[in-house]
């Protein structure tokens, strides 16, 4: 084997480490929550860290699902009641060409939403579909997961026991 080909297998070994050790993590109830590989709508990279300290009802959408309008309607007007205490993060899996603003606008959501553009967070959450869900504590560990609609009652009943229970 020449030098060469050894220095390319080398650097691919590394380059697919590299990639195998960003999708490594995996979700699972009572572990860390993963890291989100997201970006805001401005472009910029968004983490769990920025609400540390807070719980994170973390859900997945798509702009041709339904469901998941349902409970985004559903979801700002817990995030204004519930706001300062738990925070709604909205992780949309849909392919970057899609225009999320007129869908955001109509529905008048206000808390934060990412894109997940290389399908990396979609894939540390094993989402297999929208709307999917996730309650994060204050710690970012994970207390429940939940795939489908959820629905006004169930949210409004799921965000009051959060608030009760600080864990």
């Amino acid at each position: 084997m020449n030098w060469r080909h050894r220095v390319k297998t080398i650097g691919l070994l590394i380059m697919l480490t590299g990639l195998l050790g960003c999708k490594e993590q995996r979700v699972a109830i009572g572990a860390p929550a993963p890291a989100l590989a997201a970006f805001d709508l401005n472009g910029q990279p968004a983490g769990l860290e920025k609400w540390h300290g807070k719980a994170v009802y973390l859900t997945f959408w798509s702009a041709d699902c339904g469901g998941c309008a349902a409970d985004m309607r559903t979801l700002q007007q817990l995030s204004d009641t519930y706001g300062d205490r738990l925070v709604v993060v909205a992780v949309n899996t849909d392919p970057q060409q899609t225009d999320l603003t007129r869908f955001i606008s109509g529905l008048h959501i206000r808390y934060p939403v990412v894109r997940d553009q290389m399908g990396i967070t979609k894939e540390r959450y094993a989402v297999i579909g929208t709307p999917t869900s996730y309650l994060l504590n204050p710690q970012g560990q994970v207390l429940e997961i939940h795939q489908g609609l959820r629905g006004e009652t169930a949210l409004a009943a799921m965000f009051k026991h959060a608030q009760q229970d600080k864990s």
